[in-house]
């Protein structure tokens, strides 16, 4: 499809932040319920559009948002605003100092009541914010660009014995990418970041009482206080990477260390996004004759640009998980997390409570799915999106650094950005490698997301061969993919 369309854009913002008192989500261990505030927590919209097609990418302070929630709100933003709700993308930072949402655990009554409103609230706010970004669509320029920072680490640490724990493995791969995107207005203006990188927002522990964005809110910080603009922050594939400083250990340290990892982040970003042109080009040179010789050069305006491609596309998968325990097994582990409750009750740690009953919940699972005596699927959603020689893919889980690897080096596009926790998160997505060598992501983190069996070997290279599958049909605008209900193409404004 050709025409003289241009990319049209809007960017808006919501807080989101929970009242104090909410048990907030991403330790399990931890203590107390929020006492306090470290940060705001926020949703941010930006919408994209050409010829009326629209596309809602939006940034939360969030964990994760679960199905059937999730779910729920792209429908209903969609709803909103006329479109499929598969032409929106809710990607959540996966700081671990947010609230925690209804259903994730059986908690008090009073708990269960402030996690239900505030879901309410949640839910009205991402529609509105996704709403008010499409209301403030206007002309854009669109580039982007790919920096480096050393702000992660592989944490699939190997101790002597052989064992996997969450630690530090410099050995061990990472992406240190830092991918920019600049929208500017007609006049080179600038009118929002886009920006992603791949690390756990875990600078602050689980000691810590205060909600908090972690290091995307001094990165957001620092980079709106420059550019004078609102910034999106996506999560990337960091299933398996940490900061580079480690887990927040309590104490002064973790707060300066979240403040270096987000002025380093920050400091890329900048760097990155004052590199990017998008409305100008250098022009011819020419000799300037004076006391000295001198070659030069003008910046020459763009014009009316060539048309290219903003496309959507989704394949959604139904894929088998690993076998379950036979009943004598799962009847054992079940007894024996209710004994272990019941014996941890009687103490007064309450991060030793919540783990023991996480255990026992997750063990209860296992045991229904057992006595159901069916397999068990889980559905893997891959989300693409082509902007000119931009391209995002984005999955429901935390996928290991190596696939998002994988796919940026094997993707048709110039430029490409691979995200996780993005419309839901079904858990840990662990590359085939890692079965092998065990850790918490393949063996503990089945109990920390309530699965009764975990994940495969086949999951990870489904998710690299779905993503550059899709991507290579929106490469490819005259493709059926491309051309489908999920994943139409129109021309929009290109970068230079």
């Amino acid at each position: 499809m050709r025409s003289d369309s241009m990319l049209c854009a809007g960017v808006a913002r919501l807080k989101i932040t929970p009242p104090i008192g909410i048990r907030m989500w991403g330790y399990t261990a931890q203590e107390s319920v929020s006492d306090s505030i470290e940060g705001e927590i926020t949703a941010t919209a930006i919408a994209l559009a050409v010829d009326g097609n629209t596309v809602i990418l939006i940034g939360c302070d969030l964990l994760a948002i679960q199905s059937p929630y999730v779910d729920q709100i792209r429908r209903r933003i969609g709803e909103r605003l006329s479109i499929s709700r598969e032409s929106v993308l809710i990607n959540t930072s996966h700081t671990h100092l947010s609230a925690l949402l209804p259903g994730w655990q059986v908690d008090t009554p009073e708990q269960q009541r402030i996690q239900e409103r505030y879901f309410l609230t949640l839910q009205d706010a991402l529609v509105s914010v996704a709403a008010l970004a499409e209301c403030r669509l206007q002309p854009v320029w669109i580039g982007s660009a790919r920096g480096t920072a050393e702000i992660g680490i592989n944490r699939r640490e190997r101790l002597e014995e052989g064992r996997i724990v969450i630690g530090n493995n410099p050995d061990g791969p990472v992406d240190q990418g830092v991918d920019v995107i600049r929208l500017d207005t007609l006049t080179g203006k600038p009118m929002a970041v886009i920006f992603s990188a791949a690390v756990h927002p875990i600078c602050l522990g689980f000691t810590t009482s205060q909600l908090s964005p972690d290091f995307v809110g001094t990165a957001r910080d620092v980079i709106e206080r420059s550019t004078g603009v609102p910034s999106v922050f996506l999560q990337g594939a960091a299933g398996n990477i940490s900061p580079i400083f480690g887990v927040g250990a309590g104490g002064a340290d973790q707060y300066e260390n979240k403040e270096r990892i987000g002025l380093m982040l920050a400091g890329e970003v900048l760097k990155t996004w004052a590199a990017i042109r998008t409305h100008n080009r250098r022009g011819p040179r020419r000799i300037v004759h004076s006391v000295a010789v001198t070659s030069t050069w003008d910046y020459e305006p763009l014009s009316v640009p060539h048309t290219t491609c903003l496309g959507v596309a989704t394949r959604r998968l139904v894929l088998p998980m690993a076998a379950l325990p036979n009943r004598v097994t799962a009847q054992q582990t079940l007894q024996e997390s209710r004994s272990r409750l019941k014996e941890v009750q009687r103490g007064q740690q309450l991060g030793a409570i919540h783990v023991a009953k996480r255990v026992a919940d997750w063990a209860e699972k296992v045991w229904e799915a057992v006595e159901r005596n069916e397999p068990v699927t889980r559905e893997l959603v891959v989300w693409s999106l082509r902007v000119d020689r931009v391209g995002i893919v984005a999955v429901n889980g935390e996928p290991f650094a190596e696939l998002a690897l994988e796919v940026k080096h094997r993707s048709p596009l110039p430029h490409t950005l691979f995200l996780g926790y993005s419309n839901g998160c079904l858990g840990y997505l662990p590359t085939p490698e890692a079965f092998d060598e065990g850790g918490m992501e393949v063996e503990e983190s089945v109990c920390n997301y309530l699965l009764p069996t975990g994940f495969t070997p086949e999951w990870g290279p489904a998710i690299v061969n779905t993503s550059l599958e899709l991507l290579n049909g929106l490469a490819d605008e005259d493709s059926p993919e491309a051309a489908s209900p999920n994943g139409s193409t129109v021309p929009v404004h290109p970068q230079s």
